[in-house]
């Protein structure tokens, strides 16, 4: 059986990439803080990855939105917005990259705001800058991994209909599902979609 880790499979995306791939037949872990996993945290996902028996998919996925503008937006809440989106998908890639071997699939869950030249909201400096960062990510993972046989690739979905949404300022509608998202994620990490690599797949509700 595949073996998938999701990071974030706790919130309302997770849950539903997680319920999407146990459909899928695979065998899911999540790494959440609810979880007892921060994916964010050097030495519980290197002491994590050490209890996988096999390792087949890897969907970044943890975020955190702390909407300030940004004259009121603290160092510690900056270094923590980048240390969910952005240092646990460095932190989680890696640990993949040293223990997946070919056919592996890394997913990172990115977003429109972290895309170059789409609508950008005020009080989501932090997250649009994960965002960006992430989809910079995917790019340099994709020519990294091409040799190991591992493929990286990224979905970056416009509004979705969570409790993230609420806080964001975005507009409410129209706003995809999680449960849409989920099927291009786990598309994704599925060996259907092969050979694609470094891709970074736009779902605009509109």
């Amino acid at each position: 059986m595949r073996v998938a880790v999701v990071t974030g499979g706790s919130g309302s995306v997770g849950q539903a990439v997680v319920g999407e791939l146990e459909g899928r037949g695979w065998a899911v872990v999540s790494w959440s803080r609810r979880d007892g996993v921060d994916a964010g945290d050097e030495r519980q996902v290197e002491h994590a990855a050490a209890r996988l028996d096999r390792w087949d998919a890897l969907v970044n996925n943890a975020a955190v939105l702390i909407p300030r503008l940004v004259t009121e937006t603290s160092a510690a809440e900056w270094d923590e917005t980048l240390r969910t989106g952005l240092r646990a998908a460095f932190l989680c890639s890696r640990a993949a990259f040293r223990r997946m071997g070919p056919g592996g699939t890394i997913v990172n869950v990115s977003s429109l705001s972290g895309v170059a030249g789409t609508e950008k909201f005020p009080r989501m400096a932090a997250y649009v800058a994960a965002k960006s960062g992430l989809a910079g990510l995917t790019e340099a993972l994709a020519v990294e991994g091409r040799p190991m046989g591992i493929r990286v690739n990224a979905v970056s979905p416009g509004s979705i209909a969570t409790p993230m949404l609420a806080l964001s300022g975005a507009p409410k509608e129209p706003a995809l599902r999680p449960e849409e998202v989920a099927r291009v994620v786990a598309w994704l990490a599925s060996p259907e979609s092969a050979p694609l690599s470094g891709a970074n797949l736009r779902l605009d509700p509109s």
